[in-house]
């Protein structure tokens, strides 16, 4: 009787194994399709967001070099710029410190105060032209009122020479004091 018990418990045996078998290989291979399923389709969407990411950064990086260029661009006019001001303003160094040297300043406030004066004496040499014209002309009462404005506002002793800070000095201060006298004598 035990024979009997072993041996339909061995013929079903060899016969499951081979039947569970298939099955957990069946089951083994769709496993591994679908783990390999679904590895692919993790690297698929990792793969769109890295390529989507890898756009958006070129996109940036193709705005930022734009700026980039833009300020070099920018820079370089203002270099440019900065150049040619620095070009002037040595021109312009090199016309003052003509200027100065003409006047014999060595200030430049000296050298605008030398510039006002010497603007004033230039008004009055043409005041003093005109009222000579005017005395030649026989209209010595505009002679008489353009000296005496002149002096009334610089001061006599400024226009015949005789003050420190003299406008006129020599020839000029002579003919000035020679026509302020005609047109004072009569």
């Amino acid at each position: 009787m035990e024979d009997k018990k072993d041996t339909p418990a061995k013929a079903d045996s060899p016969g499951e194994k081979h039947q569970e078998s298939k099955k957990f290989l069946v089951f083994y291979v769709i496993g591994l399709f679908c783990v390999a399923l679904a590895l692919i389709l993790l690297s698929y969407v990792s793969q769109v967001r890295a390529d989507r990411r890898l756009n958006e950064l070129s996109s940036q990086l193709t705005t930022q070099t734009s700026a980039v260029e833009g300020a070099n661009a920018r820079l370089q006019v203002l270099q440019h710029s900065v150049e040619e001001q620095g070009r002037v303003l040595g021109e312009q160094q090199k016309t003052l410190d003509a200027l100065m040297k003409e006047t014999g300043t060595d200030s430049v406030e000296d050298m605008v105060a030398a510039v006002k004066r010497l603007n004033i004496q230039k008004t009055i040499l043409y005041q003093l032209t005109m009222a000579q014209q005017e005395v030649a002309q026989q209209k010595t009462a505009e002679a008489k009122a353009r000296l005496d404005a002149l002096v009334k506002e610089h001061g006599l002793e400024v226009l015949n020479g005789t003050a420190k800070d003299a406008l006129l000095k020599d020839e000029v201060a002579a003919i000035f004091t020679s026509l302020y006298n005609q047109v004072e004598a009569p």
